[in-house]
């Protein structure tokens, strides 16, 4: 047997293929370790959207190189980052073996093969076109403690916007068989998950090509019917593709948490132009009205940058008016990194990054103080929570989990106060306080 780790980086969707890569490894051939000191094969699946994820990458690569000195024989680069570099990318890591773009994933466990045959010479780099190789389910495996899992409905992207990468490094909108999702579902239930995240590129674009047999608003349908299944959330919506019938499912459902993930990026007539976004300030606003009309008491996310080139004094006003008055749940604010190879790095009016920076951090301040606002309307009631794990405090015996209105790792926590509670429970809990992004309340026996 040849033990092999696997190191994600990025998002969701990056942590779902390297669930699906350890899934295709034979396992009579191959045993996972979540230790890299142990493997004789290390995988790094790397991230490459931005410049400090890219720098995240390469630095994560230079340390299990290291690794090489001791049981690791091969140290294996999957992923964005092998798409960012293309056929170039072995003379940038001297150190590391084999290059697996994300349309070479199929092919992993036959070049791993030839990697570690011991006549192993020269180092491989297999860079096809960006092409998504799980639309058939396989037998991926769950990394973490499986009471949640994300489902990912499809692959790159169609949108194009002028300051993203993704298209080149994914390729275009590329959606999985419906069919095929509603079974890998099935059986991320019946392996323990309670709650199922669906991801994408652009979650509500899914159905809008017609081929995969069926849309969002159906899927949500059918997901929702999945005995023991208690949630679904839903994260990466687009303001095009989001129709009436998606919100009217969610309403629908009292499995579908009444949370939605809308990243927005700007709210200026001028800057969302320049950004290639399609909708406008009077399309989001009416479209914000109309999904809290449809879904009385949802909880919204959204995302949006600062420091787009040609950001005016003006138009971030107009940014701080709209997060000022639409009062999110959670909100996300990036600084605007400018990505060599897309169209927004080389228009005029490039923005300071420090004064970028100042503006992130602007609408944060802002946003706290509204986050810590409506989290103390909470206090005082009961709400059905999702145990993730054990308060990271040393001799804690508090619990940490989440609400319908809260999505792991992005947004904030319930800490909970409790006897004979265990991972993955559904409990009740009411909240007794309440900080800036946190709940705080006790088990309702």
């Amino acid at each position: 047997m040849i033990d092999v780790a696997l190191v994600s980086l990025g998002c969701p969707k990056n942590l779902v293929d390297s669930e699906n890569m350890i899934g295709l490894l034979p396992p009579d051939r191959y045993r996972f370790t979540p230790r890299p000191e142990e493997a004789e094969i290390i995988i790094v699946n790397t991230c490459a959207f931005i410049e400090p994820a890219r720098e995240e990458s390469r630095r994560m690569i230079a340390e299990l190189a290291e690794r090489k000195d001791g049981r690791c024989r091969i140290l294996a680069v999957t992923g964005c980052l092998v798409q960012y570099y293309g056929p170039d990318i072995a003379d940038f890591f001297p150190d590391a073996d084999l290059f697996v773009g994300v349309g070479e994933y199929e092919n992993l466990s036959a070049l791993l093969e030839e990697a570690f045959s011991p006549s192993f010479s020269q180092r491989i780099v297999r860079l096809d076109t960006p092409a998504f190789p799980f639309q058939i389910r396989t037998d991926r495996k769950i990394s973490g403690p499986g009471h949640f899992a994300y489902l990912r409905l499809a692959d790159g992207c169609d949108n194009c916007c002028s300051y993203c990468l993704i298209p080149s490094l994914r390729g275009p909108y590329q959606p999985r068989f419906f069919a095929s999702i509603v079974e890998e579902a099935d059986n991320l239930v019946t392996g323990g998950a309670r709650e199922l995240i669906l991801i994408a590129q652009d979650t509500s674009y899914y159905g809008s090509l017609k081929t995969e047999g069926g849309d969002l608003s159906r899927l949500l349908s059918e997901l929702s019917a999945i005995p023991d299944l208690n949630w679904v959330r839903l994260l990466y919506t687009h303001p095009d593709h989001l129709d009436e019938t998606i919100l009217t499912v969610m309403n629908s459902s009292p499995r579908i948490c009444n949370y939605l993930d809308l990243p927005v990026q700007h709210i200026s007539d001028r800057i969302l132009r320049r950004m290639g976004r399609r909708a406008g300030r009077d399309e989001i606003e009416k479209l914000l009205d109309r999904t809290r009309r449809l879904v009385p008491g949802i909880a919204l996310r959204t995302t949006v940058m600062t420091g787009f080139p040609g950001e005016s004094k003006e138009d971030f006003r107009q940014l701080e008016e709209f997060i000022r008055h639409q009062r999110f749940d959670h909100l996300g604010v990036f600084s605007y990194s400018a990505e060599p190879g897309t169209a927004a790095a080389d228009m005029d009016g490039q923005i300071d990054p420090g004064l970028a920076a100042a503006r992130r951090d602007r609408l944060m301040e802002i946003q706290q103080g509204i986050s810590a606002a409506r989290l103390r309307d909470r206090v005082g009631t009961v709400a059905e929570v999702i145990v993730d794990g054990v308060f990271p405090e040393k001799d804690s015996k508090l619990w940490v989990g989440r609400t319908r209105f809260q999505a792991p790792e992005i947004d904030g926590l319930v800490v909970i106060e409790g006897e004979g509670i265990t991972h993955g429970d559904m409990i009740r809990v009411k909240m007794t306080s309440s900080s800036e992004y946190d709940l705080y309340g006790v088990l309702v026996k």
